[in-house]
């Protein structure tokens, strides 16, 4: 797919936190994400899949009581994470946390469209496929989480600080 340059809608500032320069819909898309997410999190349904992968790929049984024990714990973390959404959307200036849990949101919401449009790391979009829209948001959702990555990167602290050379 043609990528082309724009500004980024994250930026780290000095102070450890993250200024957001997204517009008003793309903000309000944001909530209606979140929304969404927090309402299919707990359904047991094809599309939620990947929200809860397999522990254990070769034994059913021990697969099944890793899901009865944590499943209620990662639909509550993906819930306390859209309600951040919800709470921080119209913020120019978000925390470290509040960043991570927006990457949660974001990512949730490309995993069960992702599941929806059963694409792959390299599937490129068919323009005269009718979930075309789709697959852009899928693509523009990737690109935000980029966008949140390479900017949590940059606070990172420096591998070398702290060595003995």
């Amino acid at each position: 797919m043609v990528r082309f340059r724009r500004p980024k809608p994250f930026e780290a500032l000095d102070d450890g936190r993250f200024r957001v320069k997204l517009a008003p819909d793309v903000r309000s898309f944001l909530v209606r994400l979140a929304d969404e997410i927090d309402e299919i999190v707990a359904l047991d349904i094809p599309e939620t899949r990947r929200l809860f992968p397999t522990a254990y790929p070769h034994d059913p049984e021990k697969d099944a009581g890793y899901q009865v024990l944590s499943r209620d714990g990662l639909i509550e973390q993906r819930r306390t994470a859209a309600d951040t959404v919800r709470e921080t959307a119209d913020n120019e200036v978000v925390t470290e946390d509040e960043l991570a849990q927006w990457m949660s949101v974001i990512n949730d919401a490309r995993l069960v469209l992702g599941t929806r449009l059963d694409v792959s790391e390299d599937d490129e979009p068919d323009f005269d496929d009718p979930d075309i829209g789709l697959y852009l948001i899928y693509d523009e959702l990737g690109y935000l989480l980029d966008s949140i990555v390479t900017a949590m990167i940059t606070v990172l602290p420096d591998p070398d600080d702290g060595e003995d050379s």
